[in-house]
Formats: C-alpha cells, sequence, structure tokens
C-alpha cells in the first residue's frame, strides 16, 4: 500500500494512466476523466454485445484509484462505490468526484472485500488486476467478485494473459524497490531516476475461465483489450454470477 501511497502523492493521474506524455502531472483532469465516460460507455456496448442484461443500480469499481472509472460509470448506475488499497487515492477519489453524490469510496487492503455477499448488481476492474502480485491473490479477488455480485448480476474484468518472463522481472521496479529500502527519497527516485513500482502480472485465458464456472460465474463473452502492451494482451471477460457461492 505505501508504494500506491507514494504514487498518488507523486503523480496520481499518470500512475492510473501511464501515457509517458502526461507524466509528472501533465494530465488535465477533464480529459483525463472523459476517458473513463468513454471507458465506461465502450464497456457496456460490449456487455450488450455479448448478452448480459444489466441493473443499473448499485456497481463496484475495484482498484478505483482517483475516480476515473466510478465517475464513468455514474451517469448510468444509481450508486457507484470505489474501492481502493491506497487511502490517498480515495482522497483524491472523494475530492475530483466531489459533484457525484452517487459516488463513494473506500479505502481497504484486506484480501477479502469488505462488502456482504450479493451486495452489487455490476462488479468491475480494469488495469488493476494486472497490478496485483501474485495470481493466487489475482484469483482470490475474482472469487470475491462473485461472492459480493447479486444473483443474475454481472460481473467484468480486464487481466493480461500470461505476462512474459522479461516484463514480469522488471529490473526497474527491483532498483525502485532496493533503493526506497535504503531510504532513498521516492521522489528523487520518481522524478530524477525516472523509476517507478508498477508490477505487471497475468493469468492465461484457460485458466481464468475454468476458475470462473467454478466460482459460480457464466461466462458469457471473451474480448481482447491492447492500450498499449507490446510483446502481451489483456482481454475483458463478461461473465454473471448464476448461483450463490456457498
Amino acid at each position: 500500500m505505501g508504494d500506491w501511497n507514494s504514487l498518488a502523492e507523486l503523480d496520481p493521474l499518470w500512475t492510473v494512466l501511464s501515457d509517458p506524455h502526461k507524466k509528472f502531472g501533465k494530465w488535465d483532469p477533464v480529459e483525463f476523466f472523459s476517458t473513463g465516460e468513454k471507458e465506461a460507455s465502450r464497456v457496456l456496448e460490449m456487455c450488450e454485445s455479448n448478452h448480459l442484461k444489466i441493473s443499473f443500480d448499485k456497481m463496484l469499481d475495484f482498484g478505483c484509484a482517483v475516480g476515473r472509472m466510478t465517475r464513468g460509470f455514474s451517469n448510468k448506475f444509481r450508486s457507484c462505490t470505489g474501492l481502493d488499497v491506497s487511502e490517498k487515492m480515495v482522497e483524491l477519489a472523494e475530492k475530483y468526484n466531489a459533484d457525484r453524490p452517487n459516488c463513494s469510496f473506500v479505502a481497504s487492503s484486506s484480501p477479502r472485500l469488505p462488502f456482504e455477499d450479493e451486495t452489487f448488481d455490476f462488479v468491475f476492474t480494469t488495469l488493476v488486476l494486472q497490478h496485483v502480485p501474485t495470481q493466487q491473490l489475482i484469483l482470490n479477488f475474482i472469487s470475491e467478485f462473485f461472492r459480493v455480485a447479486k444473483v443474475g448480476g454481472a460481473v467484468v474484468f480486464q487481466l493480461p494473459i500470461a505476462v512474459p518472463l522479461r516484463r514480469r522481472i522488471q529490473l526497474r521496479r527491483r532498483i525502485w524497490a532496493l533503493l526506497a529500502t535504503i531510504g532513498v527519497s521516492r521522489s528523487w527516485l520518481f522524478q530524477r531516476a525516472g523509476l517507478a513500482p508498477i508490477l505487471i502480472n497475468g493469468i492465461a485465458r484457460n485458466k481464468i475461465e475454468q476458475f470462473v464456472k467454478a466460482h459460480g460465474g457464466d461466462l458469457r463473452g471473451v474480448q481482447r483489450y491492447d492500450p498499449a502492451e507490446g510483446d502481451f494482451h489483456s482481454n475483458y471477460y463478461f461473465a454473471i454470477k448464476s448461483v450463490a457461492k456457498s
């Protein structure tokens, strides 16, 4: 959580959308949040094309950061909840989205989501699971998505396929961790050394498909998602919760 709080203080919008031309505070907030509105519309269109019937009541945005996608969906859903591991990101989300009374934000680093079973009609995450450090923890969170989704509710998540070893090693992230441990300023590491502690992880599509089915999900579709990933790609997975989790 400490690294995400640090990034939230150093350059929160770039941390969410890491366009090299927008680093060091160059994202215009209006332009930044407009990308969330466009992506939310695109996701809902994909839901329709994959035969997911959406009830526009309560939605969860997992890994909400500053609330880009929470805000993006807020024109459609009665209630939008953003959850993030970083307390600083949640503070910023509340600030940026103060004009959206149907948006609320929660900070939690627990592997168990802080919500009751069958709370949400729509559970969503993008550009988040790929930063979870282990495959087992990624699968844990996907299981949690189905726990907190209502029966008949939609679960939509983005995740890379297996990431090549050289991308998983990520020497620059390891250098950040080493230097930060010995007391080098995170501000210096980010602004002067050009380092960041952001990892990339993924899971093969067939493993995800099997896991979704085993955890009460009816997978309705898989669509490729390629923002700028180079030698690997991501998928959006579209599922409904078909049975209550015991």
